[in-house]
């Protein structure tokens, strides 16, 4: 009993010491664009007392800027507190779910050859949250390849049930030193303004409430690959939607 309550006390410490780093980074996030903002108001109040509106228009436009990159770290923050996972939701054959998914972002990769291949044998899983975290993979790469590249994106069952769903784009990839880091809250290769560095976090976390698990890695060959692994589905998922 009393090893069972270190255990729980070890948990729950490292529980909190996760919350605390978590915290600290939001507020860092948020406290950069705050200063800027301030600083620009304060720069444009004076800009008017002097009645030299030269700058004025600059220094609004800076101020938006700063409130407009708050606004996409809130509103992320709102879409992972808000993510949870649904048993009861529709359960659509995974290469469905990823074919809306291709089409959704297809918009954003007109330079961008996608190439799929998915086992025959792929089950049903609930399709809400796997669809954002496609999404949300599928756009990463497409961002990796502003010249153009190709997607490919492959599906198979593994011997023990289990799934893995590979996306292997063609762009720059990332430094191997941050592969323990990449799917941490803030943590973003892209240059500054392109992303809040949530993307990846949610990703982690959708597939965590499915039990199982998502990793990065660069290919040989140019690239990287980031490999979804998904748990054989219960035979409820599967039966639901065939009755």
């Amino acid at each position: 009993m009393r090893q069972n309550g270190l255990l729980k006390n070890q948990a729950e410490t490292e529980r909190l010491a996760a919350i605390g780093k978590f915290t600290a980074k939001i507020a860092h996030e948020l406290n950069n664009p705050l200063d800027g903002i301030l600083r620009y108001i304060n720069l444009a109040s004076r800009s008017v007392e002097a009645d030299n509106t030269d700058k004025l228009n600059e220094y609004l436009s800076n101020s938006r800027q700063g409130i407009l990159r708050m606004v996409k770290v809130v509103r992320e923050l709102l879409e992972f507190s808000r993510c949870h996972y649904l048993p009861t939701e529709e359960s659509l054959p995974l290469e469905h779910i990823i074919d809306d998914a291709i089409k959704t972002c297809k918009s954003d990769a007109s330079s961008v050859e996608i190439k799929i291949q998915f086992a025959s044998d792929l089950p049903r899983y609930p399709a809400g949250n796997l669809f954002q975290v496609f999404c949300n993979l599928i756009k990463n790469a497409i961002d990796s390849m502003p010249d153009g590249g190709r997607l490919e994106i492959a599906g198979m069952v593994e011997t023990t049930g289990d799934t893995v769903i590979e996306f292997r784009d063609t762009g720059y990839g990332f430094d191997p030193e941050d592969v323990d880091t990449i799917f941490e809250p803030f943590f973003t290769t892209k240059t500054q303004g392109k992303g809040t560095g949530l993307g990846l976090a949610i990703c982690k976390d959708l597939v965590a409430r499915h039990g199982g698990h998502i990793t990065a890695a660069n290919h040989p060959d140019g690239g990287s690959v980031f490999s979804v692994h998904l748990p054989k589905p219960n035979a409820e998922h599967n039966d639901a939607e065939k009755l």
